[in-house]
């Protein structure tokens, strides 16, 4: 009598429990279901990371070949009208103090190299190495591709580095706000401001995923690709 009471009661605890099992593993699906049909949510940021002294030479090299596609696109009447190699010859290691307008020392300068400083950060440079990377591209610009048409200028060799790093530190910031807003709005205003941030080689943009444990923990998790 007594093995069949004992028989029973494992019946009923075993039911209970393989009831309660299928309880949580329905719970879990449809958990996993709802996520699944969420949004893929991102955050941007800049992750800094080490570099070797090859990556430094291969950023700094894609930099300064742009400079050199960039430059007769941007200003092709200066370039046509006043340039020649034999000028680039004469320019060679001279710096003068140019007369150019406002327009192009406090503008024009700036905001190229902010957009060298962001390039920098983009692929994962702290603030000082970009600052410098920066100061060293400008320099690589005006000493080896402006001077095809102009020498080199001290205004230039001041402003491009130091006020567009200042200026790359503000939009910078101004970009991360608009790209973690959330809105479609902020978010094309966010990559247009500072569009290193479009390319292959940013790798700040990571993907928040909500996730529910099997015991009900509730967490976010964080994939990055580098």
């Amino acid at each position: 009598m007594k093995i069949i009471i004992v028989f029973i009661l494992f019946i009923l605890q075993t039911s209970f429990l393989f009831a309660q099992t299928k309880a949580d593993l329905y719970k879990y699906q449809q958990v996993n279901e709802q996520q699944k049909s969420r949004p893929t949510k991102y955050h941007f940021g800049y992750p800094e990371k080490e570099h070797s002294t090859g990556q430094i030479f291969k950023d700094v090299g894609f930099a300064y070949a742009l400079t050199w596609i960039f430059y007769p696109l941007t200003q092709p009447e200066t370039v046509g009208q006043k340039g020649s190699w034999d000028k680039y010859q004469d320019n060679l290691g001279k710096i003068v103090f140019d007369h150019d307008a406002p327009f192009w020392n406090v503008m024009v300068h700036p905001i190229s190299g902010s957009q060298l400083y962001l390039y920098y950060r983009a692929n994962g440079y702290t603030k000082e190495q970009s600052f410098l990377l920066t100061t060293i591209s400008s320099a690589m610009f005006e000493f080896t591709v402006e001077v095809y048409t102009e020498p080199a200028s001290a205004p230039d060799l001041f402003n491009t580095p130091v006020l567009g790093s200042i200026l790359g530190y503000g939009i910078e910031n101004l970009s991360m706000y608009l790209l973690n807003t959330g809105n479609p709005l902020g978010r094309f205003l966010g990559h247009v401001i500072n569009p290193s941030t479009f390319f292959w080689f940013y790798d700040g943009k990571m993907i928040i995923t909500p996730d529910i444990s099997k015991d009900g923990q509730a967490m976010f998790k964080l994939y990055m690709d580098f």
